[in-house]
């Protein structure tokens, strides 16, 4: 497939979205796998968890023809992807932005119910890459996003953040939008990547995919206990922990049972469906402050080539 970023000669930075992501306490793992004699079964884990999450990338990346919507680089847990703006000045880049939350949704919520959970930054710039060079201030902003440790999310740094209040600009009511429910805002005024949301992808027709809920569910309680031992380390899965339950309580509270005989009989179903999410809840106790929906002001622009 071709770059997106290596169609010119001599090459170019292009205005994109970049995504960087790594696995959160990989080095940690590997060295306690290996220091356990379960070096060669973590090995097998991880190839499988990770091949296939980025076979599927790679698969999404495919455009028109030989082309790529966007470029990928892998380094074990390390993931970044690059995708060039096509009419910027247009849509604000809004296609680009979806698709990017798309790949990184699938890609966030295939490997926590594998047992890794993920964290990075998205931002928006200037930015290059090819098989062996990745530049640009777009990449140092997304890496800066993770630089500090913190909690396992896809967080946006101030750049992708003006953009997408400018995407809301677009929008009667910033309900409306489809960012409204593809980010959420942290208790410290944070944006992120609302990956669990994949699990209502199909709902009311298709239901709620309680594999994801329930896989999600496992492996924060899994670590919650692994690291009792570790207050760092463990207050990122009690974050965990408090997104689970959020998006557990809050989708179950939209979603009522009806209590009008003549409501439609498919969402009444789904709507039954949806308050077993109660159940899914992790057990924690916690004073920390929960996620909300976000609350970005929209900036009004007109459309333009």
């Amino acid at each position: 497939m071709n770059n997106p970023y290596t169609h010119s000669d001599p090459p170019k930075m292009l205005l994109s979205f970049v995504c960087y992501a790594d696995i959160l306490g990989y080095s940690h793992i590997s060295k306690e796998a290996i220091k356990s004699g379960n070096g060669l079964q973590f090995l097998r884990r991880l190839c499988h968890a990770l091949s296939s999450a980025y076979e599927r990338i790679r698969e999404h990346s495919k455009g028109w023809g030989n082309d790529s919507f966007f470029a990928v680089k892998v380094f074990t847990d390390n993931i970044v992807v690059g995708y060039p703006l096509h009419r910027p000045g247009f849509d604000c880049g809004e296609p680009e932005f979806g698709d990017i939350l798309n790949v990184f949704s699938e890609f966030q919520v295939g490997l926590s119910i594998e047992g890794f959970f993920l964290r990075g930054g998205i931002a928006f710039g200037e930015h290059y890459m090819d098989d062996d060079i990745v530049f640009g201030d777009a990449l140092q902003q997304a890496f800066n996003q993770d630089k500090g440790g913190g909690a396992p999310r896809i967080s946006l740094s101030p750049s992708a953040i003006e953009i997408v209040q400018r995407q809301l600009g677009f929008y009667g009511k910033t309900s409306w939008a489809p960012q409204h429910e593809d980010l959420l805002e942290d208790a410290d005024g944070t944006i992120f990547l609302n990956y669990l949301g994949e699990a209502f992808s199909v709902f009311p027709d298709g239901g709620i995919f309680f594999e994801l809920i329930e896989g999600h569910q496992k492996n924060i309680i899994k670590g919650l206990e692994d690291y009792k031992g570790d207050p760092g380390v463990r207050a990122k899965f009690e974050w965990a922990a408090r997104y689970h339950n959020f998006i557990c309580q809050e989708f179950a509270e939209r979603h009522p049972v009806p209590t009008n005989p003549d409501a439609d009989e498919i969402y009444a179903a789904a709507a039954e469906e949806a308050q077993k999410l109660f159940d899914y809840r992790v057990d924690i106790e916690s004073l920390a402050a929960t996620p909300c929906r976000m609350n970005l002001p929209p900036i009004k622009l007109r459309r333009h080539e």
